[in-house]
């Protein structure tokens, strides 16, 4: 809608075949296909019955993108309040406008204080703010004392400071992100290039400065040090407690999309460890339990941009809730914040959802009857599906149907060109082996349980170990059993 009267603004626009185009266009929203979706259709349409020109064509569509991006940047311009008024003081700046300037300055930094958050964008802009004032007052202002040079020279100061409280922040976080990424690819090289950054500007002794030259309560910058501090030395697990410990006593005075990078990186710290194997002083399966039930709790999931739960995270928390056997708290879970998730996900991801904690729950028809209301094609957890599938059958002893899953599961993972081959091997595995106890179960081949419990054990890319083991644990005390 308001696109439409954008371009019906001489002032943005004067060329009624733009209008056309986008009345045309505007019917096959949002699908954009169809029989009559066609390029000399569209064309037609425009300019009635003369021969389609392709160069004409891409021509006015080109235009009209252009027009497009114009509106969205408008549209950001407009949400985004802060970065308006700064803009619009640089623009009165220009102007010469010292009057109404400087009431927009006093108006700017009055609403940056009601946003009640200390992040980078707020020091960025008071840093702009500032900047503005002591220019403004040195153009325009006589210089009568010293306490008015005195004066302004705090101003200039604070300017010192807010920057340099971005710089801080801005480098420490991108440091960070660095240093996790490099630790996933193991390039050894970035790890020490973190180390020499911190080296080359002392950041301790940055925050004293900072401390001793202004008034701000700055424990957001504690934080991200104390976070690259933690990522740096992951054998210390102190400096994760103490990380910990700010971030949590300070996370109502941090910002929306702090508090979801912060609060991240406190979870990742603890998967990084447990993914290593690495030895560690506390329960790391608990650690995230608990730091997941926080972060799901207060919302930390929503940033500027979004406020939906994600798909990953929704997931990770049910997987958890298994491992560390917390099934009331999954149920209650999947009943509130299954609601949270991207609507069109809602039914699909609630169904499986039930589906798993049903099988945990041992309830394994109740986990069918969930699983069978999941429209694979619509499904984003595709693998973990197939894999449940296969395990309920076998639970319930339906040897044929999970057969039948063996073979849609290894034709699912052979034609999927978005899983990595070690995850096709990891499952592949997990089919063959299950497959095996299959076969043991219904006598169809000879299976030794002590040789495949031993593959299995050995094996370093097996998907679901546990529950093979487990399954195989049971066959044979009942063979024992059996045999007394």
């Amino acid at each position: 809608m308001w696109f439409g009267k954008f371009l019906n603004s001489p002032y943005f626009n004067n060329r009624k075949m733009l209008i056309k185009l986008f009345v045309v266009l505007k019917r096959y929203y949002p699908e954009f296909e169809g029989r009559k979706f066609t390029k000399e259709n569209i064309y037609a349409s425009v300019y009635g019955k003369i021969n389609y020109n392709d160069s004409t064509f891409r021509n006015l569509m080109s235009d009209l993108l252009q027009l497009t991006l114009q509106f969205v940047k408008l549209e950001g311009i407009e949400k985004n309040v802060i970065e308006s008024d700064l803009f619009l003081s640089d623009e009165l700046f220009e102007r010469g406008n010292v009057n109404l300037l400087m009431s927009k300055i006093v108006q700017t930094e009055r609403s940056l204080e009601k946003r009640n958050v200390i992040d980078s964008e707020y020091f960025m802009s008071k840093f702009k703010l500032n900047a503005t004032k002591f220019f403004t007052n040195m153009i325009t202002q006589k210089t009568t004392n010293k306490s008015y040079v005195t004066g302004e020279s705090e101003i200039l100061i604070e300017s010192i400071v807010f920057m340099l409280c971005y710089f801080v922040m801005e480098s420490l976080k991108h440091n960070e992100i660095l240093l996790n990424y490099s630790r996933s690819y193991n390039i050894k090289k970035n790890i020490d290039t973190v180390s020499e950054f911190l080296d080359i500007f002392k950041f301790d002794k940055i925050i004293k400065y900072i401390r001793e030259n202004s008034n701000i309560n700055i424990p957001v910058i504690e934080i991200y040090f104390k976070l690259l501090e933690t990522f740096l030395d992951m054998d210390n697990s102190g400096k994760y407690f103490d990380f910990k410990k700010t971030l949590l006593h300070h996370s109502k005075n941090l910002g929306t999309n702090e508090n979801n990078f912060l609060h991240s990186r406190l979870i990742d710290y603890c998967i990084t460890k447990k993914n290593k194997g690495a030895s560690s002083s506390f329960d790391l399966d608990r650690e995230i339990f608990e730091l997941q039930k926080i972060f799901i709790k207060n919302e930390f999931y929503k940033t500027d941009s979004n406020s939906y739960l994600t798909l990953d995270l929704y997931r990770n928390v049910l997987l958890n809730c298994i491992v560390v056997r917390e099934l009331h708290y999954m149920e209650e879970f999947i009943s509130k914040y299954s609601k949270k998730l991207i609507p069109m996900h809602i039914t699909n991801v609630e169904n499986y959802s039930y589906a798993l904690l049903y099988f945990e729950k041992e309830s394994y028809s109740k986990a069918l009857n969930c699983i069978n209301k999941v429209t694979f094609d619509q499904f984003v957890f595709k693998v973990d599906m197939k894999n449940l599938q296969l395990k309920i059958n076998y639970e319930l002893e339906y040897f044929e149907s999970a057969i039948s899953v063996i073979d849609s599961y290894k034709h699912f993972l052979k034609n999927n060109q978005l899983l990595s081959e070690n995850r096709k091997i990891l499952h592949n595995n997990f089919v063959a082996y299950t497959l095996k106890l299959i076969h043991y179960r219904t006598g169809s081949k000879k299976v030794s349980l002590s040789f495949l419990s031993d593959r299995i054990k050995k094996s370093k890319n097996t998907f679901d170990k546990g529950w093979l083991l487990d399954k195989i644990k049971q066959l044979s005390a009942f063979e024992k059993k059996h045999k007394s």
